[in-house]
């Protein structure tokens, strides 16, 4: 990559883990993205709070509005930030999903079209909006789950997951030839607002999991780091590759 300060954008980026992030890139001093669904609410005032954090470090950042399901969102996303000066995007991190908590059989139509259109079709259509814009040398990093390897009770994100990162593996290989790396991390159970409602709807699983006496749940900053270093120039020898970030749960009787 060039001497120039070097831009990420960020799907998803107004809570959890897209928020970590946010925060880690920003901190290393990149300009930033920051992808969010809606104008008003929580969401949108963690927003701000990043772009002040940005405009203290000393970087740029761009707030970008859009449903990632839409591709036309997607376009006016990208037309918006070119208006803006954004003439590059180093980095793409495809962190935004969306889905029901529900048992896939009672899925309705209406919930298969929210499935895909997030957390597969608006991923893809990311990607072929902004590689024209990604230099070699650019990464794109793939935020998947612990639903992609195990079936976890009224959790279809599982199933979007595990496409996911079968796309991070075919996205490797169409873009190996120019110069941009693929890759994607699939973290345990993170701490986030919905933590307490998974230990609900999950108590078998959380219960296990305390039981083994391990630290279980993992910090967004400890995922976020991961994306940070495959973002880095310290990473080319990672493609097409799903690093694995559990914090040991599984490994202990």
């Amino acid at each position: 990559m060039s001497g120039q300060r070097e831009t990420v954008l960020i799907t998803g980026a107004a809570r959890g883990i897209g928020a970590a992030i946010a925060e880690r890139f920003i901190e290393d001093g990149y300009d930033v993205i920051l992808n969010f669904r809606r104008a008003q609410g929580k969401g949108a005032a963690s927003v701000d709070k990043l772009v002040e954090r940005a405009e203290a470090r000393g970087v740029r950042a761009y707030k970008a509005l859009a449903d990632i399901s839409e591709t036309r969102d997607i376009e006016q996303m990208i037309k918006n930030l070119q208006v803006e000066g954004v003439e590059r995007i180093d980095h793409l991190v495809l962190n935004a999903a969306s889905a029901p908590f529900k048992s896939i059989r009672e899925l309705t139509k209406h919930d298969w079209k929210e499935l895909f259109g997030t957390s597969l079709i608006g991923n893809v259509a990311c990607i072929n909006h902004v590689v024209p814009l990604m230099p070699a040398g650019g990464t794109i990093c793939a935020i998947s789950g612990v639903g992609s390897h195990a079936v976890l009770p009224n959790y279809p994100l599982g199933l979007m997951k595990a496409a996911l990162e079968n796309l991070v593996r075919y996205m490797e290989v169409d873009l190996y030839d120019k110069g941009i790396r693929v890759n994607g991390v699939c973290g345990g159970v993170v701490k986030s607002e919905m933590l307490p409602y998974l230990s609900e709807m999950w108590p078998g699983m959380i219960g296990r999991l305390e039981s083994v006496g391990r630290r279980w749940a993992l910090e967004p900053m400890e995922i976020a780091n991961i994306v940070a270093f495959l973002a880095s120039d310290r990473s080319t020898a990672i493609r097409g590759h799903i690093v694995m970030a559990t914090g040991g749960t599984g490994l202990a009787a």
